[in-house]
């Protein structure tokens, strides 16, 4: 049964390919991504002592950032 199965998945193999070059945006993203969150959390430790979330939303913020200079970047690569 599942040799069968196995010859028919093998005449529809995918060849799907990522474009040449985005493996660097994509490691620049998660770089960027993982010191912004610890940079904000950093930021919001020292100014926002309450808690009350805000050290998280600061957190948030500095990780949105990177997502969003990451986009940025890659938009123009994908305009090339």
């Amino acid at each position: 049964m599942f040799q069968n199965m196995s010859d028919e998945n093998s005449n529809n193999r995918n060849t799907w390919k990522l474009p040449d070059g985005i493996e660097n945006y994509i490691e620049e993203g998660i770089i960027k991504t993982a010191a912004g969150a610890v940079g904000g959390a950093i930021l919001g430790s020292i100014f926002f002592r309450s808690g009350k979330g805000w050290r998280m939303a600061c957190s948030a913020l500095g990780a949105g950032a990177g997502v969003g200079s990451t986009l940025e970047r890659a938009g123009a690569f994908r305009q090339k």
